[in-house]
């Protein structure tokens, strides 16, 4: 269940924002409004619309319950905001996700659990992660734009005095 809420509350995280000696702050950047996911969805609600006023109300259901998972589903993923800051004062890496502008999740973890920064190829992006000594990983950032997660990890290997693996 606890990967399942982390997967659905997960906001990819690439613009440096802030980086002092005792902060280091990533932020996601803001996705594209119009997509074509969207123009399906406000198709299918407009169809259920005439269905129900032409033709019977039974038949406009389906279309108006796939319009509102598209429809509702595209506004959480644009309304998603990621911010990971990492504080050496308090020892802790903070990754605070809002969805809707009120829907707020933070996860925690311990600066000296962090034992190095790796850029790894999953699927057809690369992924910029944090692995724990422990053994689990945290996904930080995914991106088609290699430099820019390089950057990122630099940063955060020079920050926090880590390995950064490629």
């Amino acid at each position: 269940m606890k990967h399942l809420l982390r997967r659905l509350n997960y906001v990819s995280v690439l613009k440096l924002s802030e980086r002092t000696e005792d902060h280091l702050i990533i932020k996601s950047v803001p996705k594209k409004v119009w997509n074509p996911v969207f123009s399906v969805g406000v198709i299918t609600f407009v169809a259920s619309m005439l269905l129900r006023g032409f033709l019977d109300a039974g038949l406009a259901v389906f279309p108006l319950a796939l319009s509102t998972l598209i429809l509702f589903s595209g506004i959480w993923i644009l309304s998603a905001n990621g911010l990971v800051v990492f504080d050496k004062q308090e020892s802790n890496c903070y990754f605070i996700f809002k969805h809707l502008g009120y829907l707020q999740k933070i996860y925690t973890y311990p600066l000296t659990s962090i034992d190095r920064v790796l850029l790894n190829r999953s699927g057809g992006k690369q992924v910029l992660t944090l692995y724990k000594d422990d053994g689990n990983v945290v996904k930080l950032a995914d991106s088609g734009n290699e430099d820019q997660l390089i950057f990122i990890g630099d940063e955060l290997s020079e920050f926090l005095q880590i390995p950064f693996e490629r």
